[in-house]
């Protein structure tokens, strides 16, 4: 049951002095989220010792480690339960298990506290794709299982974006915001730019993300007045600095001669190969024993495969060389020539909406997939590895450690871990706490979701 917004709120007490506990804590972004309303941290839980340790020195309390081996009946009173249980068994970046895989049973883990406890709310997030995972199921079995527990939730999973709350990230997430039945009906999801969302007869509500073009930018949480040597050490490898130098002379080809940098993914080991230095074209470990015909068949098969799956995007790519190859050919052949520039960088995908720009002009990642070149209007979504970390252009550098924080709503005051590849995997995980903080708000204090 979803109350209307123009009905009178039930529960009109106080909230300002409840009790939570945090579970799969990670750094404390519910911790700080809940805090920053009054209320207090009881019991906080995750399986990883440096997200612990990085804890207790910012909140002063020590967290318990493995959540499956915690007596549910030593955890003290408590009136909120959050948790951002793991989100690999439902990500598009993992092998998707789901329930089968044991991270997946967290959420069951969590179910057996909240059944002990009683707590009067539930906050849990996830990746989007928990929304869509395994055809929907997933999502029944966690709604029926919460139904099972009486608690009320929306019928739909809540997806949001950290670009609706004024944060310069593109980050979606489903929260799963829980009241306890006997408290009264949940607070009608907001339908206005920000949320889109849609109630059918049943009150059935989605909230989506925001169509309209974010206001943020990235110069909000840019570091400055910083050393010198602070800011050298997130200078770009010699690797990424040639990737960065060579992209650049593309772009300025195309400025020059008033060619639209193409929307779709260019990849140039397809404009005039078969894809040969890509993937496609080498043997496996378990396939090195195989006579030298037998791999020219294996590769020319993963060739023919490849194409057949994207015909439509690599005849665009080279319909695109042809037009300009007199242009482009001298380009790609001195490029060619240098050692650093090999691989997943050879390929970029440009998606700014944009044209005359320049490297130092956008915001760019290396990733698994290519290149991927954005706007410096907002950041894409933090991901857990130091590889990733996106490189802003106007300085050719990777965000810092504080600023990779303060995308994620941490405060200035927020001890980072002195690793930077561990604070960059653990910002990378971490649930936004501005975000969590608006939501805790609607929930609970019947405050609007936006501002």
């Amino acid at each position: 049951m979803v109350k209307n917004k123009n009905e009178k709120t039930i529960n009109k007490e106080p909230h300002d002095n409840l009790k939570f506990i945090d579970l799969c804590c990670g750094i404390g972004g519910f911790h700080q989220a809940l805090s920053n309303m009054g209320m207090t941290c009881v019991m906080a839980s995750d399986i990883d010792k440096n997200c612990r340790d990085n804890y207790e020195k910012n909140y002063k309390l020590k967290p318990l480690g493995d959540l499956t081996k915690i007596d549910v009946e030593t955890i003290p009173n408590f009136d909120v339960l959050c948790a951002g249980f793991p989100c690999q068994p439902f990500s598009k970046a993992g092998d998707q298990k789901g329930f089968d895989d044991n991270r997946g049973n967290i959420f069951f883990d969590i179910c057996k506290i909240a059944k002990h406890h009683r707590p009067k709310y539930l906050i849990l997030e996830n990746v989007r794709n928990l929304a869509t995972h395994d055809k929907g199921n997933t999502w029944k079995v966690i709604k029926a299982k919460l139904k099972e527990l009486k608690y009320i939730t929306y019928e739909e999973p809540t997806i949001l974006n950290t670009l609706n709350f004024n944060v310069p990230q593109s980050r979606e997430r489903v929260v799963i915001l829980c009241k306890r039945e006997d408290l009264g009906e949940l607070s009608e999801l907001p339908k206005d730019d920000k949320s889109k969302g849609k109630t059918s007869s049943k009150n059935k509500n989605k909230t989506k993300t925001k169509t309209t073009s974010p206001t943020t930018t990235l110069n909000s949480i840019i570091e400055t007045g910083c050393s010198e040597q602070y800011i050298k050490e997130y200078v770009i490898s010699d690797k990424m600095k040639a990737t960065e130098g060579i992209w650049n002379q593309f772009l300025d080809i195309l400025n020059k001669n008033s060619i639209d940098i193409p929307k779709y993914p260019i990849w140039t080991d397809w404009w005039d190969t078969d894809g040969e230095c890509t993937s496609v074209t080498k043997i496996s470990k378990s396939d090195q024993c195989k006579t030298e015909e037998e791999k020219k068949a294996i590769v020319k098969k993963a060739q023919e495969d490849f194409m057949k799956k994207y015909k439509d995007w690599i005849d665009k790519n080279r319909d695109f060389y042809k037009a300009h190859k007199g242009i482009l050919e001298p380009w790609l052949i001195k490029s060619r020539e240098n050692s650093l520039w090999k691989g997943a960088v050879r390929k970029m995908e440009w998606q700014t909406g944009k044209n005359n720009l320049n490297m130092s002009e956008v915001l760019w990642s290396p990733r698994g997939s290519g290149v991927r070149i954005k706007n410096i209007d907002y950041s894409p979504t933090l991901v857990a590895m130091a590889s990733m970390i996106p490189i802003y252009g106007p300085e050719s550098r990777q965000l810092t450690p504080r600023e990779c924080a303060r995308l994620q709503s941490f405060p200035d005051t927020y001890i980072i871990h002195e690793n930077d590849k561990i604070a960059y995997k653990q910002f990378g995980n971490a649930v936004n706490v501005k975000m969590i903080e608006r939501c805790a708000r609607f929930l609970i204090n019947n405050e609007p979701l936006f501002l």
